[in-house]
């Protein structure tokens, strides 16, 4: 009855960044202690964000330890079961596998959301996992709001938890990218990460289906992986809105190493204490994101690009004689998490 286990849907292939960590955190517990922490386990998220992932994960991890049953369902495994059971006069006995299982993970609950029936069942093998110290894990598709069963079901047990899988911030998407790429066996370089991660900023199948279309048009074209390859080969949807989430993580961290505001820092403020954080900020967008001069002059306030250029002039020679603000910029380069391509 178990569906059969994606590979590649394992725990050490799962990337955590702040996005997903509680989820990851409440699934670990579950494969390792199974009924003891939390009970019933509902992770919630939207389409593409490691849910499924996650539900193959806690089984693959479950199965290999000895005496151990796990079962992985989908939703509509779970209909079928207890229609073939109703059919047959006795739904109860249809469900009984995933009665006896140590650990049972139903995926896409918000499927049963208007079958009564099934909402009846559902709920007598939470409270038979609970009485049981069996270990229930549900994930529903919260895009729309049609989670509520899960919620509501959930929410009758003390040891019940939820966890929320959100979308990945700049820095986990390029560590993301990476992962993927080195599955992959490519070296992606990071310009070409930074750029994808600024145009993908959904979910984590949009992120690996980029790298993928940019293998296939890098194999068609007998090209090697560049900056200039990823701008052709992507659409440029919005490229400067797209742009905004990597621009907007740099701008948050030298603003926070400065003590200012992210607002004064792209701000009409001249002020020595908001002009030095501000070329910070432009020259490693340049570094990290790739981005042009106009896309930096539009991430601060518009500026022009005579200006930008000034700044990044400004920055570099105040880096190459002020060692202690070489030391700060460093930090900020390790706090986003990417190793900076070379100035172009």
């Amino acid at each position: 009855m178990s569906r059969p286990l994606n590979p590649r849907y394992t725990f050490p292939e799962f990337i955590v960044g702040r996005s997903n960590e509680a989820a990851y955190t409440a699934a670990s517990a579950a494969a390792v202690a199974p009924g003891r922490l939390y009970n019933p386990i509902l992770i919630t998220g939207g389409t593409g964000l490691g849910k499924t992932h996650l539900a193959h994960a806690v089984t693959a991890e479950s199965v290999i330890r000895p005496g151990r049953r796990a079962e992985l369902v989908t939703a509509d495994d779970f209909l079928r079961l207890l229609s073939q059971g109703v059919a047959a006069g006795d739904p109860t006995a249809a469900l009984g596998a995933m009665r006896e299982a140590d650990l049972l993970v139903i995926d896409d609950v918000h499927v049963l959301d208007r079958h009564g029936a099934a909402q009846d069942a559902l709920a007598s093998l939470a409270a038979h996992a609970v009485a049981t110290e069996h270990q229930l894990l549900l994930t529903s598709d919260d895009a729309s709001g049609s989670d509520m069963l899960a919620k509501r079901l959930v929410g009758h047990f003390r040891s019940a938890h939820v966890a929320t899988l959100g979308a990945p911030d700049w820095a986990h998407r390029v560590a993301i990218l990476h992962a993927k790429a080195k599955t992959l066996g490519i070296v992606l370089p990071p310009s070409v990460a930074h750029h994808l991660a600024a145009q993908c900023e959904g979910s984590v199948r949009e992120l690996e289906g980029s790298i993928t279309r940019l293998q296939a048009v890098a194999a068609l074209d007998g090209s090697s992986l560049s900056l200039a390859l990823a701008r052709r080969a992507l659409p440029t949807k919005q490229r400067a809105g797209a742009l905004s989430s990597g621009a907007q993580a740099v701008q948050e961290a030298v603003a926070a190493e400065w003590g200012v505001s992210p607002a004064a820092l792209v701000g009409e403020g001249r002020t020595r204490a908001l002009a030095e954080p501000r070329r910070i900020g432009m020259l490693l967008c340049r570094d990290l994101l790739a981005l042009s001069i106009r896309e930096i002059g539009a991430a601060f306030g518009d500026r022009d690009s005579s200006t930008v250029l000034s700044a990044l002039e400004r920055a570099r020679s105040d880096l190459a004689r002020d060692s202690a603000m070489a030391d700060r910029v460093a930090r900020l380069r390790e706090l986003l998490a990417v190793t900076a391509p070379s100035p172009r």
